[in-house]
């Protein structure tokens, strides 16, 4: 199983798009901190929600599980894959780990630069951060934990859907449009701002308000109920995927 895995995370980080989806996550991650810390009110930001843009690298690593799973249906290589690994759940769980592991690095690298440019910055304009140093660390691991999760969440949906365009534009619009449109209806809101995706994202990177009118779960329920997500979407995946037949 471990050299599955290691293959599995050779074949991303041999990909251009592997490198295009962390570099373009960074990139847009580090000039909205930069250009926030430096340029909004001392009434207006706090370093909270300068680690909050990390969340960013959370929608990057769910296309990253997406990919890492449609991939190979795409370009026609899941026959060969599974002459060699004849065993769908072993090569699902290769690549779960691979893509897991590509989630974790990216939010250390992401949260963790979000965190230390904002800090430094708010500190050389003389902004008070608002935080404890052991609740940046929360955030931080938060944050770290939230990208690996992800990043299994993508291989889920990836397992379920297998069209890699379909998958990708799919989890993008209900992510960032019909999630929203559901807290229109006043029966939803709070649910859905509590338990949705985004209200268990902000909960286990502990970046939500605690003050909002529907403030997020703490940081274990959170992240616990975004596991349990995962493991729906991953063995409904599983499910689908030994049920299918595979033809490229």
């Amino acid at each position: 199983m471990t050299r599955l895995m290691a293959a599995e995370i050779f074949k991303l980080r041999t990909t251009r798009t592997f490198y295009g989806l962390v570099g373009g996550a960074l990139a847009l991650v580090l000039v909205i901190v930069i250009l926030a810390s430096a340029t909004a009110g001392a009434n207006d930001i706090s370093l909270r929600d300068v680690i909050s843009i990390a969340g960013f690298a959370q929608v990057f690593a769910l296309l990253l599980g997406i990919i890492a799973m449609t991939s190979e249906f795409r370009h026609g290589t899941i026959t060969p894959s599974l002459l060699v690994v004849p065993d769908r759940v072993r090569l699902t769980l290769a690549k779960l780990g691979a893509s897991v592991s590509a989630g974790l690095v990216l939010g250390i690298v992401a949260t963790g630069l979000a965190a230390l440019i904002g800090a430094l910055i708010l500190g050389a304009r003389d902004i008070e951060t608002g935080l404890a140093g052991s609740q940046v660390t929360k955030m931080v691991i938060g944050g770290i934990v939230a990208c690996g999760l992800y990043a299994a969440l993508g291989v889920g949906v990836g397992a379920l859907v297998r069209n890699q365009v379909g998958a990708i534009v799919g989890s993008l619009v209900y992510l960032f449009v019909l999630e929203n449109l559901l807290t229109i209806a006043k029966p939803l809101r709070d649910p859905v701002a509590k338990y949705g995706f985004g209200g268990v994202g902000n909960g286990l990177t502990g970046t939500g308000d605690p003050g909002a009118d529907h403030p997020p779960l703490d940081q274990v329920p959170a992240g616990i109920l975004l596991a349990a997500y995962c493991a729906i979407f991953l063995i409904a995946g599983i499910a689908l995927l030994k049920k299918r037949d595979i033809t490229a």
